[in-house]
């Protein structure tokens, strides 16, 4: 991930306030995904220089910098030494990992870490190494432990979850999940590109409601819609991805990571719901774009199902994981 760094702001003389790159920004494929508060929301990440927020000097004045776009990252993390919290900069919400608010301590340790331990270029280091020390060596992963055998049998357990969910979202036929060949995983990418076309095909849709002065309701109803598609797109990755998992993927992260994706979408289904019904009712939604809501409508449907089961299944896991 070519933007996927941390940069310290401060010297050997002065604590660091901002560190650039998050622990919390993952890219899955061309999708890029915020974990903060154990959610996945899709985001647009821009590399913004530290220097732009220097002089920010605690997270009250931080908030009066934050993005009116909630889905706007500037892979930065304010550090409140006065409260010992973590902020994200673009939206002024604490930094919580596995239901943990991270801790300045934290933050500080992994940075002393990571630098002693990771390979660095002029000072740079990766934001999925903060990561994975905050889910493996802070205090924020303490009863979180497995054996490594256990470990290895409830990874293999959720490869075969992901490719049966992957198998049924897409049509490509998996007929054992414990054993996917390349041509299936190909069938799976090749999928996935089609998701992207629905994405732009959305795109294009907002675009034109824009330029037609459309209702601001209306346009979110749609961005709803594109929303589903990155978060089916990032599923997807995910699971082509449990083939060779990072080092920073155990278990327990990809467990988390899907039961975000399931939930994310879900709770859009339910919101894409609540609107058409209201926009509606208010003679909004009429001619071509009711047309092509009611044709989305039935997979719309069919998806929030499989995922509701996905993430039932994933939360009875951790349950008796705990």
């Amino acid at each position: 991930m070519e933007f996927d760094q941390a940069v310290l702001k401060g010297n050997q003389d002065e604590p660091v306030t901002l560190v650039k790159g998050c622990p919390c920004f993952r890219q899955f494929g061309d999708e890029k995904v915020c974990l903060n508060n154990d959610d996945v929301l899709p985001v647009n990440a821009i590399s913004v220089d530290a220097a732009f927020f220097e002089s920010v000097t605690s997270s009250e004045e931080l908030e009066e910098t934050k993005s009116e776009n909630e889905s706007m990252c500037y892979l930065l993390i304010f550090l409140d030494r006065e409260k010992n919290h973590c902020y994200c900069v673009s939206q002024y919400q604490k930094i919580r990992i596995d239901s943990k608010d991270i801790t300045v301590s934290d933050i500080d340790s992994a940075l002393s870490f990571v630098t002693n331990t990771e390979k660095m270029s002029d000072g740079l280091m990766c934001s999925e190494c903060l990561y994975k020390y905050l889910r493996t060596l802070g205090d924020a992963s303490q009863g979180y432990f497995t054996s490594s055998e256990r470990e290895e049998v409830v990874s293999q357990y959720i490869r075969e979850i992901g490719y049966k969910m992957s198998s049924e979202l897409s049509g490509v036929r998996i007929p054992d999940p414990s054993s996917v060949d390349d041509s299936q995983r190909h069938a799976l990418s090749k999928y996935i590109q089609r998701v992207g076309k629905s994405r732009s095909k959305w795109a294009s849709v907002i675009l034109r409601l824009r330029r037609s002065g459309a209702d601001r309701a209306l346009l979110d109803l749609i961005e709803a819609y594109r929303s589903l598609h990155r978060l089916e797109a990032v599923f997807l990755y995910q699971v082509l991805g449990l083939e060779n998992p990072s080092e920073y993927d155990d278990a327990e992260t990809m467990i988390r990571v899907m039961i975000g994706i399931a939930d994310r979408m879900i709770s859009l289904s339910e919101h894409i719901v609540e609107e058409t019904n209201r926009l509606m009712a208010k003679g909004v939604v009429n001619g071509s774009l009711s047309e092509i809501l009611l044709e989305s409508s039935e997979r719309r449907k069919k998806t929030e199902e499989r995922f509701r089961e996905l993430a039932s299944v994933l939360k009875e896991i951790t349950s008796r994981r705990s």
